[in-house]
């Protein structure tokens, strides 16, 4: 199992591979399709910034756990159900963080539902998950190489 910092330090890669691809999967996404990220006017324009840096934290400390280092080690399936179900709860927070931030902001409990139940079946929802997705099964392909990185006199034995 790699050490901590091993873990943290791949992690927090990851996470910025996500977030690169939020954005611009979002930015595709909306230039293709002519559509605004949030279908809700109200909306603030903090609220979608901060539900991603929401997410992000949560993929972050998710992908650093030593249970994800593993998950690399039991075989490709176990490495593709669990970056699926991290995908599928890094969107499931991105999306109950834009609702709770937007309950906060009106004041109004409508509001949360009817943010998400206007933000879930977007396409903007899938590129969540195929982000989360692909950096967490990136990182479990990084994860197959347990070692530190070193120099070829580094190596011992030679």
């Amino acid at each position: 199992m790699p050490s901590r910092g091993l873990r943290y330090g791949r992690s927090v890669f990851a996470t910025a591979l996500f977030v690169a691809l939020v954005v611009a999967g979002w930015g595709f996404v909306s230039l293709l399709g002519e559509t605004d990220v949030v279908v809700d006017p109200d909306v603030g324009p903090i609220i979608v910034p901060v539900s991603v840096a929401v997410s992000a934290t949560a993929v972050l400390f998710a992908l650093a756990s030593p249970r994800w280092s593993e998950v690399t080690v039991r075989g490709l399936g176990a490495v593709l159900g669990s970056s699926a179900v991290l995908a599928l709860g890094a969107v499931a927070v991105q999306l109950a963080t834009l609702g709770v931030l937007q309950f906060v902001a009106t004041g109004r409990l409508t509001a949360l539902l009817l943010v998400i139940a206007a933000q879930a079946p977007t396409p903007y929802t899938i590129v969540v998950i195929g982000a989360a997705f692909v950096a967490a099964v990136g990182l479990a392909l990084l994860g197959a190489g347990q070692g530190r990185a070193s120099w070829p006199w580094e190596k011992e034995g030679d």
